[in-house]
């Protein structure tokens, strides 16, 4: 699935338009547990993505339930603070967590979760993470920043100590833990302008990608209605039949236009 958003207002303030391009794919398993929501708030953009974890349903319903609250709570109070944006993802991890005391058979469920919120008036950008899934923010070709991942790998790597393979995709923190467990990395705001670009993904995409090749993909790809069926076909071909679900959100910035989406 790929869908693809011009976002623009009739409001002469704005400064920005925003194109948006999400896709989803199961990749070579049984089921599609990665869930995703772009909407357009006011003035706001907001992109969700989630990769759920935790057996047959338990992944999937993770990742629903998190994205689902997390873009209910946004819309009901648009912000580019970050210490109100912590606390919706702290509600939506409220809402995985009741759901696993509801339903004893999805006890073992959790969910990545990563966000951007863009704000076109003010040309402002923030994003949060928990897990692995990632948030990329480049300018043409380069990576201005990339979340760090919540991974084991991640942490042995950062403390220069041997990487333990079967650790690979284990997480030290991830939606579905409780308050005092859970680890949500929130930036600060961003100023933005013609020429950034920003990428959310789940694992099953990244892996197959340096960051030099994605910033490469992504800019001489801007301007292609297929540019996410593209690198997603990439990652596929790339996994030699062993793809994970995969999924991404692409939101490239340009100068204001009065479309609408």
């Amino acid at each position: 699935m790929e869908l693809t958003i011009q976002l623009g207002d009739s409001d002469e303030r704005s400064s920005l338009s925003l194109r948006v391009h999400e896709r989803s794919d199961i990749g070579h398993r049984a089921e599609n547990q990665d869930r995703l929501s772009c909407q357009n708030v006011g003035d706001y953009l907001v992109c969700v993505l989630a990769d759920g974890a935790g057996g047959h349903l338990g992944g999937k319903v993770a990742a629903t339930q998190a994205v689902s609250a997390f873009v209910s709570a946004f819309a009901q109070c648009p912000t580019l603070d970050s210490r109100e944006l912590l606390g919706i993802a702290h509600h939506a991890n409220r809402v995985v967590l009741d759901a696993q005391q509801t339903h004893p058979e999805l006890a073992d469920m959790h969910t990545t979760l990563c966000v951007l919120v863009l704000h076109r008036a003010s040309a402002q950008a923030i994003w949060l993470h928990v897990g692995d899934s990632r948030v990329y923010h480049f300018n043409n070709t380069a990576l201005v920043s990339r979340t760090r991942d919540h991974s084991i790998s991640q942490w042995m790597q950062d403390h220069q100590q041997t990487e333990n393979p079967h650790a690979r995709n284990a997480l030290y923190t991830a939606m579905g833990e409780q308050a005092e467990q859970l680890q949500v990395e929130v930036s600060s705001p961003r100023t933005v302008s013609p020429g950034d670009w920003f990428l959310l993904c789940s694992d099953g995409l990244w892996e197959h990608f340096t960051d030099e090749e994605l910033g490469l993909l992504g800019s001489n790809l801007r301007n292609d209605k297929g540019c996410s069926a593209y690198i997603h076909q990439l990652a596929l071909t790339r996994s030699q039949g062993q793809a994970d679900n995969l999924s991404s959100v692409l939101v490239f910035v340009g100068e204001g236009c009065h479309s609408s989406g």
